[in-house]
């Protein structure tokens, strides 16, 4: 909005000086150039200060350019002092009529800019309508103003109902891509916890696997997963035990690193995918998770442990054979005594 400004700020100027040049300048113009110059430089500078006024701008800029262009209209018709009906002001006017169509849909919603059409194209019509009855021809030539204001009564609806089908399109395809985001997103995203599930993790790992073969750089896994989970089930019901798997999605995001991908692959097992992670900073990061772990506190039911598995990929390793050996040192942390982690061979 203030790019539209500025550059309506230049426009106006640049007008006003080739008209200036030419010696033609309407005596409405005189007024009217300088008060649109102040509003739209001073709607743009508060619009700066104060980005969230941008609606309140909006009106008021349309407002402002609405009004000169009714006024110059009406000017026109009645052959008032005000315009200088000649061929260069009436093209030119006749020119800037649908800019407040178009400024309307597209500073406003699509109800309102309805309505504000409606209640200009009426504004211009009526008057016409008006001449045509009382018939107040100043001089002979207003007669031919009024035969081309005439061409107003029919081609400004044709604006109208253009800017409607472009603004409602326009809506259509928002609501398109919004539906295909929120799709997208529940494509990938597990509805519990909220975080990646298995299809995701699956693909993500099997890029950075390729990507860490041919970079050559080390990828690491955990497999992780709740100990005596069915007990909580079977003791505090399976609303606890979904309040226990969100609660460990929370503490996981917020322990892990930004560039570590978190996800949930079945049940109470998750899985982190550690890019660019060797086997020695991956132990430490699982360290780190057991030790604060130990001072988080789970809803309902206190404190909870949980199983790791380890892996870190060797080069002929596919996605399957690496979470397999994950899942096997997973299984082996549990046969050892659980809440702790144990490191893939």
């Amino acid at each position: 909005m203030k790019v539209f400004l500025t550059f309506a700020v230049f426009a106006i100027v640049g007008t006003w000086w080739i008209e200036a040049l030419e010696s033609h300048i309407n005596p409405i113009d005189r007024i009217a150039y300088p008060s649109m110059i102040a509003v739209f430089g001073i709607s743009a500078f508060w619009l700066h200060l104060k980005p969230k006024s941008l609606r309140k701008v909006e009106y008021i800029t349309f407002a402002t350019f609405a009004s000169y262009c009714f006024v110059n209209f009406q000017a026109m018709l009645f052959g008032l002092p005000l315009f200088i009906a000649d061929l260069y002001s009436v093209a030119t006017l006749l020119q800037w009529l649908p800019m407040v169509y178009i400024s309307a849909f597209i500073m406003l919603e699509i109800r309102n800019a309805i309505i504000v059409s409606g209640l200009f194209y009426a504004s211009l019509v009526i008057p016409i309508i008006a001449y045509r009855f009382i018939q107040y021809v100043p001089d002979l030539a207003s007669t031919k103003i009024y035969l081309t204001a005439m061409v107003v009564c029919f081609a400004h609806p044709i604006y109208i109902l253009m800017l409607l089908g472009i603004a409602l399109l326009k809506e259509q395809l928002v609501q398109i891509k919004t539906q295909a985001e929120n799709m997208s997103v529940a494509a990938t995203t597990d509805y519990l916890t909220g975080i990646t599930n298995r299809r995701f993790a699956t693909q993500s790992l099997e890029h950075l696997l390729e990507l860490a073969k041919t970079e050559n750089f080390h990828l690491t896994i955990f497999v992780l997963d709740i100990d005596h989970f069915k007990k909580v089930n079977d003791s505090f019901g399976h609303d606890i035990g979904d309040r226990v798997l969100i609660d460990l999605a929370d503490f996981l995001r917020q322990n892990l690193r930004t560039t570590d991908i978190l996800g949930r692959w079945g049940g109470e097992e998750f899985i982190v995918i550690l890019p660019q992670t060797e086997l020695q900073t991956a132990c430490h990061l699982a360290e780190r998770l057991y030790e604060r772990n130990s001072e988080w506190v789970y809803e309902k039911v206190g404190h909870v442990t949980f199983s790791i598995g380890i892996a870190t990929s060797r080069p002929d390793d596919t996605s399957d054979s690496l979470f397999k050996r994950a899942d096997a040192s997973l299984y082996q942390a549990k046969q050892n005594g659980r809440n702790r982690f144990e490191i893939a061979v």
